[in-house]
């Protein structure tokens, strides 16, 4: 393969647009420079870091004594991005053998509940980077339960879970079970009422309690179901009008900073502070869809402002000449 070939495949890897045909190509051409594949197994986390040195150096010395030639220019950002998909590779189709001996990854339960007080949404990231926007007064709760990525929903959230083939992500709401790998949906599961499934992006499946498949949505389709006479109507519909609510709270006019500051503290859990007081006084204007993350609210508003924002942690600090 052609090192233009190669560093364009690795490049898709890694930012995910790869086909599985591409991914083949990449596994192949591994594999011809590979003596001999091997499975190594890790029993403790000293092990593991031992087996992941001792990969990227397999991987570095096949790179390195590839018979294609290497620009100088590239040489080094060769070796970086193939270490980086190579590893990603292995991880993913098996050559470190783990899942049987050591605990998932994201295994850290979380417990959100969105109050009712002030009418606000909650914006949640999970340990899998998967992000949620929680209905004012809904709740969840997400558990690994071995290589599976469980949440529980009561209420209404919009969901956009990161893609990890290896992890499904199901989300129960009282009989009905919803499973996906990696897209954007929203589901309605107020109790007593019709449970909702509406998809922006990617592909759900949607189940019973007895695991009989209800439906397969596509972009744009939605599912209601009924508990009580256990009806499903499956129609097309605008995705996104069904997220309106998310943006409920992130739409706003001549709101003074620090109050909004206050708001954005709440919905991202985060403690906002001003270096310079005299911004707590400027009066902002701002429409958001609520989906946005915390990074991308905070950029749009300094910008705006000609302020500035630095995050440490669970906690932001907003710098700038201020208002008069």
């Amino acid at each position: 393969m052609k090192e233009e070939q190669l560093l364009a495949l690795i490049e898709k890897y890694l930012d995910g647009s790869a086909t599985e045909q591409e991914k083949q190509q990449l596994d192949q051409w591994y594999r011809k420079q590979s003596e001999q594949e091997a499975i190594w197994q890790a029993n403790s986390a000293d092990e593991e870091k031992a087996l992941e040195q001792r990969m990227l150096l397999h991987i570095y010395q096949h790179i390195k004594t590839d018979e294609v030639p290497v620009k100088k220019l590239w040489h080094r950002n060769v070796y970086r991005y193939a270490a980086a998909v190579f590893l990603g590779a292995f991880l993913c189709a098996g050559y470190f053998i783990f899942t049987k001996k050591q605990p998932a990854r994201f295994e850290q339960p979380v417990a959100v509940v969105a109050p009712t007080v002030l009418s606000e949404n909650r914006f949640v990231e999970l340990p899998d980077s998967s992000t949620v926007v929680l209905h004012s007064g809904s709740s969840i709760r997400y558990a690994m339960n071995g290589n599976i990525r469980e949440v529980h929903l009561k209420g209404e959230a919009f969901f956009d879970v990161k893609h990890m083939s290896a992890n499904p992500f199901v989300i129960y709401t009282g009989n009905i079970k919803t499973t996906v790998l990696g897209t954007a949906f929203n589901i309605k599961a107020n109790p007593g009422e019709q449970v909702v499934v509406s998809v922006s992006r990617g592909k759900v499946s949607v189940s019973d309690t007895k695991q009989h498949v209800l439906a397969t949505l596509l972009p744009n389709q939605q599912l209601v179901y009924n508990a009580e006479n256990k009806k499903v109507s499956q129609e097309k519909v605008e995705a996104l009008s069904a997220v309106t609510w998310a943006k409920s709270d992130m739409q706003f006019e001549d709101m003074p900073f620090k109050q909004l500051a206050e708001r954005l503290g709440r919905r991202y859990d985060v403690s906002v502070n001003f270096k310079n007081k005299n911004l707590e006084k400027c009066l902002i204007t701002g429409r958001f869809n609520g989906t946005e993350t915390l990074n991308q609210v905070l950029q749009a508003l300094t910008e705006t402002m000609g302020a500035s924002f630095a995050t440490d942690g669970k906690t932001v600090a907003l710098d700038g000449t201020g208002c008069n």
